[in-house]
């Protein structure tokens, strides 16, 4: 596997590029400009990425001139994409590897903080090679994701909102300074949304009474201990400036968040590929409840995952002592 640049007029740091991956399809054009516009917010360099795949027999070298015509067609057309691109989105590298996508990608991200930013597939397109490759993209790929629905236009002129599922993890805390920095550059509203779930009991049979009363009371702790930390993470953020909602659920997880971000309907849904069950599920890439909405909700999704060493840094935010009985406020 080889991979080509077309070096961009001036040299910069790629050590945490905006990669847009464009295919050659209609949506190359949708997830260039995301990238872009993305890019240009938080003032990270971007990288137009394109991967030549062969499809024949991977025991038998493809045709040379079939691969070389190829070849030049992957850089005029992202040459192409680069040109359409407004002005503002700065300078750009375009880069085109050979072989497949997951393979590619993560060569390519290597040690690096990269965001990739990739078309999500509709529902019509799931079962496609290119629906295929961009879920295994998103569950595989070392890299944070920025997930591009099919027909996607931003929204021009209003002040963006963007939502952001929070539920007291590290991994979360991540996806929540990533919200914070696109905020503070966009000047967009904050939407936190917390969900608590049923306090769960091992049953074998009938419940007995006793066991009713503990689950009342688990819900109920549970349920103040959420609303503080919701409270509380939101007065945070209103004193460094920023503008915050708060929405505290309760229910099944993934099915309280779709319902509420389909409700709402932010601009942008930043998350974390990992919750709190990421502590007992270490092997798998990406957690259930964000497996979930990258299947369901039809919308811009960001999904963030830790840096090479932000976890070996990372620091719990203090968040102040808690006395259930002095009472909370939403």
């Amino acid at each position: 596997m080889a991979m080509s640049t077309i070096p961009s007029p001036h040299n910069f740091d790629v050590s945490a590029p905006v990669i847009g991956c464009v295919d050659g399809s209609s949506r190359s054009r949708e997830v260039a400009l995301v990238a872009a516009h993305y890019a240009a917010s938080v003032d990270r360099p971007l990288i137009l990425y394109h991967v030549i795949e062969h499809f024949g027999d991977p025991a038998e070298l493809p045709d040379p001139i079939e691969w070389k015509l190829r070849r030049q067609a992957a850089f005029l057309e992202l040459g192409r994409l680069r040109d359409s691109l407004p002005e503002q989105s700065g300078e750009v590298l375009l880069e085109f590897n050979e072989g497949d996508w997951l393979t590619a990608l993560a060569d390519r991200v290597g040690e690096t903080d990269a965001l990739l930013v990739i078309g999500a597939p509709g529902s019509d397109e799931a079962a496609t090679t290119a629906g295929r490759v961009a879920m295994l993209v998103a569950h595989a790929a070392p890299a944070s994701l920025l997930l591009v629905p099919a027909g996607y236009a931003p929204n021009i002129g209003a002040r963006p909102r963007i939502a952001v599922p929070i539920d007291g993890s590290n991994f979360a805390e991540m996806a929540l300074a990533e919200a914070m920095r696109l905020a503070r550059q966009l000047g967009a509203e904050l939407l936190l949304i917390h969900v608590v779930p049923e306090a769960g009991m091992t049953d074998f049979g009938p419940p007995a009474i006793h066991d009713l009363e503990l689950r009342v009371r688990l819900d109920r702790r549970n349920e103040q201990a959420a609303i503080y930390f919701l409270e509380t993470t939101r007065r945070r953020l209103i004193d460094q400036g920023y503008m915050v909602r708060s929405l505290c659920l309760k229910g099944d997880t993934r099915t309280a968040l779709l319902r509420a971000l389909s409700e709402e309907a932010p601009d942008l849904v930043i998350m974390s590929a990992k919750g709190q069950g990421g502590k007992r599920c270490n092997d798998l890439s990406i957690g259930g409840t964000a497996s979930y909405l990258l299947d369901h909700l039809n919308g811009l999704i960001m999904l963030v995952r830790p840096s090479h060493d932000a976890m070996a840094r990372r620091q719990p935010i203090p968040h102040g002592p808690h006395d259930p009985k002095q009472g909370h406020s939403a």
